[in-house]
């Protein structure tokens, strides 16, 4: 295959994510249609190309063509189009495919030594897969106990790291901060003023110990400081992407340490 636009176009990681596609989408396409579909609404809604002269009645044109636009992408608009195939509708992908891609993309990243993993349907520049669980676990917690405004803040903080070409390190900081404030003042009852970057007024119902309460106390009160928040001033220095990727992942854990004792205490 010769080498196209797009500078990384022709790495070993490209080739692989679209052997991927290639082969989950071909797999299930009985009827040789999934091709032309997938052309068109792409085209329509994620590369703003004209349709008139595709070849979509041509399921192999199609894919052919696909594929041309598929390698000229720059590197981080990879990432995009996946994100497009598995979450828009217009992408016009059948759901067994979306669930298929799902399960093979990390094994694919991992394997390429890429830098980023699949995470709800985001690509998150977070390779490990210790500090993803905490991600997840984290945000399934947060489902689990209902509390919709923290995990729409971690999101919001996933949402901030997968952000290309640039993520957005202080966002991200700042909106993982808000969750675990969050998580903190309903599990001490829900009233009064928030705290921000402290545990302090759910600590002793949770029994955290005095010496697992000062750690996680230094941990959020440096995030709060580097958060951008209003309160804190404008912070001393940025925040860049790898250490915005540890505070996240610390505050996720924070996340799970305080609901999975509040879990132990209801059952109490």
């Amino acid at each position: 295959m010769r080498d196209h636009e797009g500078g990384t176009a022709g790495t070993t990681l490209r080739k692989s994510l679209w052997n991927l596609l290639y082969r989950i989408v071909s797999s299930n396409d009985h009827a040789r249609t999934a091709w032309g579909f997938i052309l068109r609404g792409s085209c329509l809604a994620f590369f703003k190309e004209t349709i008139d002269e595709l070849p979509t009645g041509d399921n192999e044109s199609s894919r052919k063509v696909l594929k041309e636009f598929f390698f000229r992408l720059p590197e981080y608009r990879v990432y995009d189009l996946f994100e497009f195939l598995l979450t828009d509708d217009r992408a016009e992908m059948k759901e067994v495919d979306r669930k298929l891609l799902r399960r093979g993309l990390n094994r694919v990243l991992e394997e390429e030594g890429a830098e980023v993993r699949l995470l709800r349907d985001r690509f998150l520049p977070i390779p490990g897969e210790l500090a993803l669980e905490d991600v997840a676990g984290a945000e399934e917690k947060l489902t689990l106990f209902d509390l919709a405004s923290a995990a729409r803040h971690l999101q919001s903080a996933v949402a901030f790291l997968s952000r290309r070409p640039d993520p957005a390190a202080a966002e991200a900081v700042r909106e993982s901060v808000i969750a675990v404030a969050a998580v903190v003042r309903t599990l001490a009852g829900g009233s009064g003023e928030v705290a921000m970057g402290t545990v302090a007024p759910a600590a002793e119902r949770l029994s955290l110990s005095p010496g697992l309460r000062e750690g996680i106390e230094g941990l959020l009160g440096y995030c709060h400081s580097v958060s951008g928040l209003a309160e804190t001033g404008k912070p001393d220095r940025s925040v860049d992407l790898a250490e915005a990727i540890f505070l996240v992942v610390c505050c996720s854990s924070v996340i799970n340490l305080l609901l999975t004792r509040a879990g132990e205490k209801d059952r109490e």
